[in-house]
This record gives structure tokens, sequence and C-alpha cells, in this order.
């Protein structure tokens, strides 16, 4: 089943959903126009899936971005590729959803616009979203498993009207880093985003510490993590090495990566005695960090907010 017919929402012609949307919200005749006043669009989000997507995984992926689009007001409009025999023509469907996050008298309501393309018609993308697309509003990508090597070969050009890119390492690998993003803002890892609160938290301890103590003698640093956190290991390991740098460690320290049974840790090696282990669960919600800079042992029990996925593709988006 193509993944078109999988997602919410009533299928139409593609040219039939302008003035479905339009109808959608219109006000009735002698209807009070104030309790329209709900509907606010700040931007649009593009979501675009690649063939290896799963109906799941997409299904997973566009409830993300309504629940991000009731927190950031956006139009969500994504892009379903397929290469199903006699899927040559490009289909159009429309989902709204209404949300009383606000109480019955201020609803939240959503819209997400969608396109069924095969991959030959990549080429009229571009005229066919910027139809759809919310006039003069920033406009933000969200790819999810396309690969980066299609994503250079036929999409950059379009990327050129994308505030910013986003993607996730952790589930499509590290390659996309070698793309030269077009857009103004550039590219930004989900995963790397997730990290937030990790970050935040091991900055706060460090903190306590001069720069001079916790570079002095440092010759590496380690970071190991469970199948599912592989892009969030990958860039922390860059943040953190780039960090100690900046704090007057040895350009020449290296940053290993390397997977483990489960979890996510981190570890410092020095010529000395000092030590430095922060370890995690697969969550990143709980753990403890054990270190000696000289002055004996501590430890900091770790009892982090996870990141939600509406938080973490906001970040990924406008920070």
């Amino acid at each position: 089943m193509a993944l078109l017919d999988i997602l919410p929402g009533v299928m139409m012609p593609v040219s039939e959903v302008p003035e479905a949307l339009r109808d959608l919200w219109r006000t009735a005749p002698g209807v009070d126009e104030g309790s329209n006043k709900f509907r606010a669009i700040q931007s649009n989000l593009i979501l675009h899936f690649g063939l290896e997507t799963s109906g799941t995984e997409a299904k997973e992926a566009l409830n993300r971005a309504l629940e991000f689009a009731q927190r950031y007001p956006c139009r969500v409009i994504c892009l379903c590729p397929t290469c199903e025999d006699g899927e040559h023509l490009m289909r159009g469907k429309l989902f709204s959803q209404c949300f009383l996050a606000g109480g019955a008298k201020h609803p939240v309501c959503c819209e997400a616009l969608m396109l069924g393309y095969a991959p030959d018609d990549s080429a009229f993308l571009e005229h066919q979203v910027s139809i759809w697309l919310e006039s003069d509003l920033p406009t933000y990508q969200w790819f999810h498993r396309v690969p980066p090597a299609r994503i250079a070969e036929s999409y950059l050009p379009f990327l050129k009207m994308i505030r910013r890119v986003t993607y996730d390492s952790s589930l499509d690998g590290y390659n996309y880093d070698q793309i030269s993003w077009p857009c103004p803002r550039g590219g930004r890892d989900m995963a790397d985003a997730r990290l937030l609160h990790v970050r935040q938290c091991l900055g706060q301890f460090l903190s306590a510490y001069p720069a001079s103590v916790l570079t002095s003698g440092l010759l590496q640093t380690s970071t190991c993590h469970g199948k599912a956190l592989a892009g969030e290991a990958y860039n922390f390991s860059i943040w953190l090495r780039e960090c100690l740098i900046d704090a007057g460690a040895a350009e020449g320290i290296s940053a290993g990566v390397s997977q483990v049974q489960a979890g996510f840790s981190v570890e410092w090696h020095f010529k000395g005695d000092q030590s430095f282990l922060m370890e995690l669960n697969d969550e990143l919600t709980t753990g403890c960090i054990r270190a000696d800079f000289g002055a004996g042992s501590i430890e900091f029990p770790l009892h982090l907010k996870k990141v939600s996925p509406q938080l973490a593709l906001a970040e990924a988006l406008f920070f």
C-alpha cells in the first residue's frame, strides 16, 4: 500500500486541495468570525518521507509534526513518494484536526496537506509545494529516511527557499553532515537537539571547576552508546571535543565513539590520576557522574527530564 493511503485524511485531486482548505476554514454566513481567531499560522513545515519509511513510522512522524504545530502553529505539508505500479500521477490528501489544549473556547486547529508522487516526478515538487505553502512565512524542512545522495541529486535547488533543514542521524546515519546545505541556517541533526538537557546538566556540573583543572593532562575522550543512540553519541563527542579545546585542551585530543549493549557513557582519559565518567540510561534521563579532578572523588547523581519529541523538533528547527 502506498504511504499516502496509510496516512489519515481525505483523498482528492491535487488541484482541489487549496480550495478544499479554504472551504474548511471559511466562516459560515451569520457566524461570528471571532470564533475562528484561533487559527493562526506562523510557519510552514515540510515533512519529506523517503521510500524506506514504513507506515508506522510515517504515522508517528505526522503525529509528532501535528503536536509540534499545536505549540508552534504551522501548516504541515507531507511529501509521500511511492514506487508502486500504476502510481504515475500526483495525488493529494487533506487532513485537519482540532485540539482543546486552550480550552473549549480556544481550540487549536492543525492542518496537513499531503502529496503522493513517484520519484521520477521529483522535478515537479518545487512547483507544486510552492503553491501549497502559506506565503510570506518562513518554511522549514524535515527529511525522514531520505538518503543524502538523493537530497544532493534532486532537492538542493528547492532548499534555497527553506530556512532550515532537520534530519535524524540516529535513524539514517551521519552522511547528512557532508551536504552543503543551501538554506540560510543550514541543517541541524535532531539527535543533537535531543541532547539539550544532557549538555545543560553537564555544563552546570563542570562550571564549578576552573577550565585549567578540567583540561590539564587530558589526552582523549571516549563515548559509548547503545544501538539507538548512535547519532547522539556522534554529535556529543564532537561538541565535547570542541568545548574542551576552547577551554584550553590540546588541539590533538581525540574523541572516540563506540557501540555497546545499552546505555550512554562518556569517559575522559588523563595523563595523571584525574578521572571523569558520566553514565546515563538509554532514555538519557537517569545516571551518575563520577569525577576526580585532583581534590578528591565526587559522585553526582543525575535525574534529567527527557526532551519531548516536539521540543526536540523545535530545538532542531529554531535554535
